[in-house]
């Protein structure tokens, strides 16, 4: 598998984020914030698509410039798509508000997991703990000291491994247990 170089994640968890968006065979994928879903693009997703208040710099990946939280963007979405995504990665407003809203809005929408970056940051860390006990879910959370101090660029140590941010959250849909 690819090391992503550049990437705006700590590689072994988003190695593992690709693995099982690969493993899970997802073909529809939505990125709220478009920091890495060119690298989802070269894992074989055939439709990505990115949403942020801000342009996206991938002239490959179709984007959308707006809010997260607007229902009108999720309706844009669901259009263009021409169904209901089967993943969707929330890595967009990162306060335990803005975090709530996006899952509020794009949860009904997915139809088959939906993932959270920064689960260790403090905003979406307090959201993440109240609901991931309420659904099938997992966590990726990177411990070695190498990646956190490749990540983090530099603003070391870490003995531990541990950093205040990253970690991704997985929520499955509909699984059965």
């Amino acid at each position: 598998m690819t090391i992503y170089r550049g990437c705006n994640q700590r590689i072994p968890e988003y190695h593992s984020w690709v693995a099982l968006n690969r493993g899970m065979d997802i073909k529809s994928y939505v990125e709220l914030g478009c920091g890495s879903a060119s690298f989802l693009q070269d894992a074989g997703v055939p439709k990505i698509i990115t949403v942020d208040l801000l342009p996206n710099g991938h002239p490959t990946i179709e984007h959308i410039v707006g809010d997260t939280h607007s229902l009108e963007v999720l309706h844009d979405v669901l259009a263009r798509l021409g169904d209901r995504p089967e993943c969707v990665f929330i890595d967009a407003d990162h306060s335990y508000e803005g975090v709530k809203a996006d899952f509020d809005i794009w949860y009904p929408a997915t139809s088959r997991l939906i993932g959270f970056h920064d689960i260790l940051m403090p905003g979406v860390k307090e959201y993440w703990n109240e609901i991931s006990l309420q659904y099938p879910s997992i966590e990726i959370i990177a411990r070695d000291c190498d990646s956190a101090q490749r990540w983090q660029h530099g603003g070391g140590p870490y003995p531990d491994g541990k950093v205040n941010c990253g970690g991704i959250g997985v929520i499955f849909r509909d699984m059965e247990l």
